[in-house]
């Protein structure tokens, strides 16, 4: 009597399998890689467009307002710093207008079979009722998680846009690229804007530049009228400053002392030159005072000059800030799917989920009592097969 066949089954059988079911292993792995090609036709297909944008270290300084924006170094703060001016863009109020502009948002789609999908099982109580809010909340999340930035080193970044239709997948790109430049330009104008308005009230604070006034001299007795005369002057020069400015302004107190020295030589105008000698000193007092606020007031000026070039200079050489190392370009093919590596994948699943289909098979045929493997275990001759009669049989 023979051995029988060893109904478990071990790898060494693999060729085995090979040489047996050769043919039905080729075609379910030729079967399923031709069903994975033809899939990619039908599969959502999803486009990206990208450009990839460099932000130069002179867009956060200038030499023109060195002394108000400091320095920045090339650093890892660097890089968030362009990455947060660049994400800022991503308002609630751009996205909702790329929403409703390319009609993205799936509010925005009527008819669609989900939305009535949706409304079918709300109105029979098997769906909760959703917020508008909520939705349009998932529907602005969902966009910008179509928005991909992410950085190439400090100063150089790729921003790209993932859609299921290519025209609309330039178009958005273009404009999240026209949106961030205007961004970046609006940032720096202000700043340099806050820093003049800041310069412009801290002059208005401060007197122009004027003729000093004229020295206090002592006048001789006899030429008091002279002594009115100049009083007077002083007086008028006191109404138009008080008009504009403060009595604790240095311009208005130099004047109010003059005004009581004045005064006082004209009462007084016999006296000796030992008294006139204190008014000679406050008199040099108050000009060193007035040649203080005039070099704090030129120094501001200059100051004020300075931005209004590097305003002016910004508006003509806005290019100089930004480069565009890749602009969008129109996406021939999709990002996915991907048609090799469907076909891949079919062939991977085709090859080996055949293979495991007849390892199956062949497991059960041997773990099995069937008529040809009981006679020839017991070595005895198989005299035939019972024939099989169907259940009913035609009168016919």
């Amino acid at each position: 009597m023979t051995a029988s066949k060893d109904p478990t089954f071990h790898i060494q059988d693999v060729p085995q399998l090979f040489s047996k079911y050769w043919l039905w292993i080729l075609l379910s792995t030729v079967v399923s890689t031709a069903l994975s090609i033809a899939a990619t036709q039908y599969v959502p297909k999803k486009y990206k467009a990208h450009f990839v944008l460099t932000i130069y270290s002179k867009y956060f300084q200038s030499p023109l307002i060195g002394d108000f924006v400091p320095g920045l170094s090339e650093s890892t703060e660097m890089k968030s710093q362009r990455e947060a001016l660049i994400r800022q863009v991503l308002t609630p109020e751009f996205l909702d207008a790329l929403g409703k502009k390319y009609n993205i948002y799936g509010s925005g789609k009527p008819n669609g079979f989900l939305s009535r999908l949706t409304a079918w099982g709300q109105a029979l109580g098997l769906l909760d009722s959703t917020n508008p809010d909520s939705i349009l909340s998932e529907e602005r999340e969902s966009l910008r998680n179509r928005i991909e930035i992410y950085s190439l080193n400090n100063t150089t970044f790729n921003v790209g846009f993932i859609y299921s239709d290519p025209d609309i997948t330039l178009k958005v790109t273009r404009d999240i690229y026209a949106e961030i430049i205007q961004s970046l330009l609006d940032v720096r104008a202000r700043i340099i804007g806050n820093i003049r308005n800041a310069i412009q009230s801290r002059l208005g604070s401060l007197s122009p530049p004027v003729v000093s006034a004229p020295p206090i001299a002592a006048a001789p007795p006899t030429e008091s009228q002279s002594i009115e005369d100049e009083l007077a002057e002083v007086r008028n020069e006191l109404r138009s400053l008080t008009s504009q400015y403060t009595e604790e302004h240095p311009l208005v107190m130099q004047l109010r002392d003059r005004e009581r020295i004045l005064v006082n030589r004209l009462g007084n105008s016999s006296k000796s030159a030992s008294d006139r000698a204190p008014h000679r000193e406050r008199s040099v007092t108050m000009s060193g005072s007035g040649e203080a606020g005039r070099d704090m007031y030129s120094d501001l000026t200059k100051k004020l000059n300075y931005l209004d070039i590097a305003i002016d200079s910004d508006q003509r050489h806005q290019s100089d800030y930004f480069a565009m190392l890749e602009t969008p370009l129109y996406p021939a093919a999709p990002l996915w799917p991907k048609k090799g590596l469907l076909a891949l994948w079919g062939f991977a699943l085709g090859f080996f989920g055949s293979l495991f289909a007849v390892a199956l098979k062949e497991y059960f045929e041997r773990s099995t009592l069937h008529a040809d493997a009981v006679a020839h275990q017991l070595g005895i001759p198989l005299l035939g097969h019972l024939p099989v009669f169907p259940s009913k049989v035609s009168d016919e």
